[in-house]
């Protein structure tokens, strides 16, 4: 029996898949884009609504390509970034009405573009 072709098969296999196809990986990517992001929202000095549209509108983006439970840890993810940086400074996470109401639309917003199946 000639095990060359099983040889063949499987590395074709692991050479069609990309290390990008993992839920997880692109999940790592898109928080280091958001983060990346959220540097250029504070050495921009777009604090406030300008810096939170900004975000929010780069989650939603990047929620298209990610998996369920992933799109909407990326909503969480872009709404602390929104809110430690472009609403409040160094960071800081609050939880007022205002700040719910935001974390609430930044999750909404990437779990609806992950459910429709891709970016606006």
């Amino acid at each position: 029996m000639d095990p060359r072709p099983a040889v063949v098969a499987l590395a074709d296999a692991v050479a069609h898949q990309a290390i990008t196809d993992e839920a997880g990986i692109r999940f790592g990517i898109d928080v280091g884009a958001l983060f990346a992001l959220t540097a250029v929202v504070v050495a921009g000095d777009l604090r406030g609504g300008y810096g939170v549209l900004l975000l929010l509108l780069a989650t939603t983006v990047l929620a298209g390509a990610l998996d369920g439970p992933y799109a909407l840890l990326l909503g969480l993810a872009g709404w602390s970034f929104a809110t430690g940086f472009a609403v409040n400074t160094f960071a800081v996470l609050t939880v007022a009405p205002l700040d719910l109401l935001r974390m609430a639309v930044f999750v909404v917003m990437a779990v609806a573009v992950h459910r429709s199946g891709g970016s606006p």
